[in-house]
Parts: C-alpha cells; structure tokens; sequence
C-alpha cells in the first residue's frame, strides 16, 4: 500500500483542526545543526511499525503555545515535548486506522537536541513527508518492521 498520500492528508488535517496553521508539501533536507524534537508513536498488532514527526523547536515552541494557550516566550522544553508527542499521537492515531484491524499504538516518545539521528532499529522507511508549515520544517515519516510474521 502507498501510503505518501495518506499521511500527508491526515497532517494536513490534524495541522489545520488543532494548530490552525498552514501545512504544505516542500522537498527540503531537514536544517542541519539547529534544535530538533522528534516524536515517535510505535503500532504493534496486524502491522508494526512507528511513526515520527520531526520539527525544529521553533516549531514546537510554536504547537505548544496553541495547543496550551501559552504565552511563547513562557513554553518550557515540556511543553514542546508534550506537544509533539499529542501531535505524533493524532496522526499515528489517523493513520492506525488504514492498517489491518487490531493494531495498538504506543504512548508517544519525543527526543530532542542538535544534530542527532533517529532510528527504529529493525524497521525500514516506507514514507516521509517533508513539509513546511509557515518558515518551519516538519517531517512526517511511516517505517515498517522488518521482522517476518512468524
């Protein structure tokens, strides 16, 4: 199953229902020595695999203030943290929903710091949307265990 175009619809939509902000599709490298978050909800069951959402701390900074009617001089790491984390959820949520029934998803996992790799050891990338929401980078991506079903 292709699943580009899915993921980018359900960001777009998540994007505009929580954070009312603009999200476009743009071919872009992720920034390269800036502050970055990562979060990542893990699927387990019929399918499994994981799903992150990857963004600068600007943009974070940003999520968290709508998201919890903050002041954005006074959003903490936390809060960043906690935004990115319920974002990744809702559209790992979303995106549960197009697999194979009983798949469970995980509480989110959200790192951050400079010029860091993220890996999900024992999986492969299927998807990744770059997108640009306003002067931010946000990175969607869907890997898939490698494991075979035994």
């Amino acid at each position: 199953m292709q699943y580009d175009d899915h993921i980018k619809q359900l960001a777009l939509f998540v994007w505009d229902a929580v954070l009312h902000l603009p999200l476009d599709e743009e071919e872009t490298s992720p920034p390269v020595g800036q502050r970055t978050l990562s979060a990542c909800v893990h699927i387990t069951g019929a399918w499994n695999g994981a799903l992150a959402l990857t963004c600068g701390d600007g943009m974070a900074a940003e999520s968290a203030a709508i998201m919890f009617d903050l002041e954005r001089a006074g959003v903490s790491i936390s809060d960043m943290q906690d935004a990115l984390g319920e974002l990744a959820n809702m559209i790992g949520g979303n995106v549960k929903a197009l697999l194979p029934e009983h798949c469970h998803l995980s509480l989110p996992m959200v790192v951050e710091g400079i010029d860091y790799s993220f890996r999900v050891p024992g999986s492969r990338l299927v998807s990744r949307i770059p997108m640009r929401s306003g002067e931010h980078r946000v990175t969607v991506s869907l890997l898939e265990s490698d494991a075979v079903a035994a």
